[in-house]
């Protein structure tokens, strides 16, 4: 059974699609195929490095900062129409808290929520996409090995 989120799944496709292209490059020479299979794999490799990058840390950032731009106009505009009023100030007891404080507050609360919600979402067997790009280089350098000493 596959296990994977988002889409993780492309790492498999990705590795399927490199064997394929090094078993068609290597007609020309039969004898070369697993040197082929291998220089495939390692280009996919960095390709699935570079994709599983973009997926979950750099596209996730992106989003953050829109979401996290969004939310501190909707607590601004909660301070000023009074939502943080009457607040009790846990450091000063008997005395209201800044509202203005208590919305960052609270924004900082949700946005550590998001953030790690957001990072790592595409993963195949519970290992980030990026990561597998080491295996499948991996794999593509032990080809190589045992198909020329073979």
């Amino acid at each position: 059974m596959i296990i994977w989120r988002g889409w993780g799944i492309l790492a498999i496709l990705i590795a399927g699609a490199c064997i394929g292209l090094g078993t068609t490059i290597s007609m020309v020479n039969p004898a070369l195929t697993p040197v082929f299979i291998g220089i495939a794999l390692i280009g996919g490799g960095v390709g699935t490095w570079f994709l599983g990058d973009w997926l979950n840390t750099k596209r996730p950032v992106a989003e953050f900062d829109g979401w996290f731009g969004r939310r501190r106009e909707e607590i601004a505009a909660q301070v000023r129409g009074g939502a943080y009023n009457n607040v009790p100030d846990p450091q000063r007891p008997g005395q209201f808290a800044d509202p203005w404080a208590v919305g960052e507050h609270v924004l900082n609360q949700e946005s550590a929520k998001v953030r790690s919600a957001l990072t790592n979402r595409h993963t195949l067997f519970f290992v980030p996409m990026q990561y597998l790009g080491f295996l499948m280089g991996g794999m593509g350098i032990v080809v190589m090995i045992v198909g020329i000493f073979r």
